[in-house]
This record gives structure tokens, sequence and C-alpha cells, in this order.
């Protein structure tokens, strides 16, 4: 992570709270079943949870929480006080200190969490922009990172006994960073260099990369070739 994950969270937390105050009621393309205002509830939600249980020192499940969501005419102060909280536990943190996360192939440490909260509220930023439609990409470390965390995090947890078989490689175009991704059923596994001649290629501007993997954009909007099963999995 090349990035101050604390400013940078404040920074798309600042920009998520500009869009939602120009109206909670349209609905968000990325998550269509949630209105601004739902989704304004939900990071708000998640932001107290991580700050709540990341305080306690080991490696077991946190018990399930439950925010008391506030009424309308408070909610954006409610969310602007569990970003604070988020960012004083961060700073207040030995970022290797144990701290239970959902990825057991990661280490169970504090410093997941940073770079994981920096990811959500970027993402979900964009979300509310585009529910105005004035939504804009992201830094490229920020969407670097991002890319990294969905294709060495999320997609080795849990990979589905469906999975297409072939070897993938993710390429950002205004970045200097490729990923080689070996496909299989049950089997999501990031290679080191990339093979001489992929199943399959997904190229783009990191921020287009990483809004596809978070299935906001259409691969058509990528440039791809190869195995459609492949880009299709990888950006659904």
């Amino acid at each position: 992570m090349t990035y101050d994950a604390i400013a940078t969270i404040r920074r798309e937390a600042d920009a998520f709270l500009t869009a939602a105050r120009r109206g909670l009621e349209p609905t968000v393309p990325g998550c269509p079943d949630w209105t601004v205002r739902e989704l304004t509830q939900h990071l708000g939600s998640v932001h107290r949870f991580h700050a709540r249980h990341i305080v306690r020192g080991v490696t077991d499940p946190p018990e399930k929480y439950a925010a008391e969501l506030p009424p309308d005419e408070d909610l954006l102060a409610w969310f602007d006080e569990g970003v604070d909280d988020l960012l004083i536990t961060f700073r207040g943190i030995d970022m290797d200190s144990p701290a239970w996360n959902w990825a057991p192939h990661t280490p169970q440490l504090g410093s997941f969490w940073p770079r994981r909260m920096t990811l959500e509220t970027a993402v979900h930023r964009w979300d509310a922009e585009s529910a105005h439609h004035d939504a804009t990409g992201f830094d490229v470390d920020v969407a670097v990172d991002g890319i990294d965390e969905m294709l060495t995090v999320m997609g080795p947890t849990d990979p589905e006994p469906d999975i297409p078989s072939g070897t993938a490689v993710v390429r950002a175009t205004d970045a200097d960073r490729e990923w080689a991704i070996r496909l299989g059923p049950g089997s999501f596994d990031v290679r080191p260099a990339a093979p001489p001649a992929p199943d399959a290629v997904v190229e783009g501007t990191s921020s287009s990369l990483l809004l596809a993997l978070w299935g906001r954009i259409p691969a058509s909007d990528l440039a791809t070739t190869g195995d459609a099963s492949l880009i299709a999995y990888l950006t659904s």
C-alpha cells in the first residue's frame, strides 16, 4: 500500500458525503436494491462494526453488530461520526496486533483493515456519485491496490466450484502492473508472472479495472481478448 490510508479514507468519505447531500432517494446503480440512504446506512454501519472489533487483539470472529440507525435528518452527521471513530481507532492500534478478518489465507493482523476500509469507502463513494450521475474514478495507487485486493484477497477466498479453467492476465494500462491468475474449479491462484500465452487478457485503466472487478461496469468497457468465460468470471 503506497498511500496514506487514513487520509484517503477521510477524503473518500468527504466525497461520499458531498454526493449524499444531493439526495438520499436515488437508486444506486451498482447496488440496485439500495437507495443512497441505504448505502449510507450500510457504509456507516460497516465503519462502526470494524472500529469496534479490531481493538480486541484477538483473531476470533466478532459478535454480530447492528448499528442503531438515525432518522434522515441526522444520517449524514451519524455517518461522519462513524468515519471519525474508525480513523481514531486506526491511529490508536498496533497494526501488527492480532485482528480477525474473513480471509483465512491472509495474516490475521490489524494491518488488514485500513486497506479494506479505504477500498470499501472508495468504491461506495463512486456508488453514491453514480446515483447522481456524476461518478469520478480513483487515484491510480488506490485503484491498483484495489485490483490487487480483489485478485489476491477476495478471489482466493472460497473460490466457487464451477470456475472455468484457464489462465488470465489482468493489466493496468496506466500503471506498470499486471496480475496472472490460474483459474479452475474451486481454485483461484495468483501467479508471480504471466504465462507466455494466457487464455484471456483483460486491460484497462486502473480505475476501470477496479470497477469491472467489483461488477460496477461491464467487461465491454475494457479491452479484452481470449476466453470469454474467464473474462466473464473475473468481471461478474
